[in-house]
């Protein structure tokens, strides 16, 4: 049991960006954040920031790349001179395929059980690259997926965690024939994620656009434009 007033505190993750406007203040402890949108929208740039940001303030971060994207030079780069604090709080699981996935998330369940305290963000990057490649049946993929899904939620709400994970797009056409653009992973992600976020490329070379699909009390389609430098988002 918590007194009410104590969900206040020290309950969102900032990116120190305009997306932290958007969000009420940053990214939300205790759930599930969802960030989609097309190859080069800024995807991973916001995950590595606020990893970064987290890790300088002396806490923990897990990070799951399953695309072999992380890039040291790139962490270096938003880091500066604290990147000695923060190499030694961002622990990496690199899954090369679905099951190996699905081995990260339960080590990571079994890890926290003695060591969450230390530990303020969960990044799952991307979380459908390894399940879009899978050669097993969808039935028996989208029920691991949801299993999956449903530990990193349960860690969330148990520990006060922040869980971002990213996700791919892809095109469908409605009845009248528009082109309709859409986070993979269906019903199954959308149903975990408690906030959802849509990426686009603006129309200068670094901007993006993010709009709010989904929160828990924020107005769906709020936007914010942010861009991407050397030292991370701003």
């Amino acid at each position: 049991m918590k007194v009410l007033a104590k969900f206040e505190d020290n309950h969102k993750i900032p990116s120190d960006s305009s997306l932290d406007v958007m969000l009420g203040g940053g990214f939300e402890k205790g759930i599930i954040t969802q960030i989609f949108g097309p190859p080069s929208s800024g995807k991973s740039n916001i995950t590595l920031s606020i990893a970064v940001n987290v890790a300088k303030n002396g806490k923990k971060v897990i990070y799951v790349d399953t695309e072999g994207g992380i890039s040291i030079d790139r962490i270096k780069q938003i880091s500066g001179i604290d990147f000695p604090i923060v190499a030694n709080n961002i622990m990496v699981f690199e899954p090369t395929n679905f099951s190996e996935q699905k081995d990260a998330v339960k080590s990571i369940d079994i890890w926290l059980r003695k060591n969450h305290r230390d530990v303020d963000l969960i990044v799952l990057d991307s979380a459908v690259a390894l399940y879009r490649v899978d050669d097993m049946k969808s039935s028996i993929l989208n029920k691991e997926l949801g299993r999956q899904m449903g530990i990193l939620s349960k860690i969330a709400r148990q520990y006060d965690i922040a869980v971002i994970l990213t996700n791919q797009i892809y095109s469908s056409f409605d009845d009248e024939g528009n082109n309709d653009i859409k986070a993979v992973g269906g019903t199954i992600l959308q149903y975990w994620s408690k906030a959802i976020i849509q990426l686009e490329r603006g129309d200068e070379i670094n901007q993006r656009i993010a709009t709010l699909k989904r929160h828990r009390s924020i107005p769906e389609g709020k936007q914010t434009v942010f861009s991407i430098t050397s030292k991370g988002i701003v």
